[in-house]
């Protein structure tokens, strides 16, 4: 048997309220985009081994599914394309979920995704990620209770799919430090409550601008709806990450705006940062301006991603 996994990384848009003073925590929005992505092939073995990109990784995440199940502890996983870690793509939740699906498959156990989401620790604060996953194109969760009493993944509020001839221009800056693991969670524990200004103006905008203007197809009032959200996220985390966005994300925000690009923001904790065009010509322009900018940078033109993971046995 062989089973074969796809999974797409994600957009996150940020949160409706880091702090859930209001009742919910966290709550957040965010969209699947077709590159990069997670390609993984799964055949049973009497050892666990896996080779391709982050081999160290996969292995711990895989032995995590199946002690946790108390699964026969083998198989062989080849990791044939791979997300880039902790640049705010989603690499974590997808590769956990997907590999959590390929051995389930493997295994031919028949377990609800959020389950899946149970046992690998994901979507204990964001749970767009675990929504992409399952459905793709774009999502608004609706957060945890603030008093903790937290299913196993938030609440799907909305899923709409996002209009594939819009382009989406994703760039991850050159060397630099990243935000995950135990400074994540210190970085969650020092951040103070989110102004009421400023969440009930995230929600506003949201509700009668960005999903409106998604709707009805509408690119110019989505992205400066998308755009005046990410800054009132960014204001938000300012005094964890020297700034509304990235350090390294920052300038190449700044270009992406000086330069009328619409949509343009900061995918998580970055340093990953995006902008949207409406047609190829105006992706070409971004493009060349973000390689005079920033030569170093990974630059990925993609466009949403409309479908959850593939998951196929043969």
């Amino acid at each position: 048997m062989r089973v074969e996994v796809e999974s797409h990384a994600r957009l996150h848009f940020g949160f409706l309220d880091p702090s859930g003073e209001r009742g919910r925590r966290f709550g957040g929005m965010g969209m699947a985009i077709s590159r990069p992505r997670f390609r993984l092939t799964l055949e049973p073995a009497s050892t666990l081994t896996v080779q391709g990109e982050e081999a160290e990784r996969v292995e711990r995440l895989a032995a995590r599914f199946l002690d946790g199940l108390d699964l026969p502890p083998g198989a062989r996983i080849q990791v044939v394309e791979a997300i880039p870690a902790h640049v705010g793509l989603g690499s974590g939740t997808q590769l956990a979920l997907s590999l959590a699906a390929g051995l389930s498959a493997l295994h031919r156990l028949d377990m609800p995704g959020s389950e899946l989401c149970g046992v690998m620790g994901r979507a204990r604060r964001s749970g767009v990620g675990y929504h992409l996953f399952r459905r793709g194109g774009f999502v608004v969760e609706g957060g945890h209770p603030s008093d903790e009493r937290r299913a196993a993944a938030p609440p799907l509020l909305l899923r709409l799919d996002f209009p594939e001839a819009w382009r989406v221009i994703v760039v991850i800056p050159g060397a630099t430090r990243t935000v995950s693991g135990e400074a994540e969670e210190e970085a969650f524990r020092r951040l103070g409550p989110a102004p009421d200004e400023a969440v009930d103006r995230i929600a506003r905008l949201v509700l009668m601008r960005l999903l409106p203007a998604l709707v009805e197809r509408d690119l110019p009032s989505f992205g400066a709806a998308l755009a005046e959200i990410q800054a009132l996220v960014g204001d938000c985390f300012s005094a964890v990450q020297e700034g509304p966005f990235h350090p390294a994300g920052d300038a190449l925000v700044r270009r992406l705006r000086e330069a009328g690009a619409c949509g343009v923001g900061q995918s998580s904790w970055g340093p990953a940062v995006y902008a949207l065009a409406a047609d190829e010509a105006e992706e070409r322009r971004l493009l060349d301006l973000l390689r005079q900018a920033d030569p170093a940078a990974t630059i990925l033109p993609a466009r949403g991603w409309n479908q959850g993971a593939d998951i196929r046995t043969g």
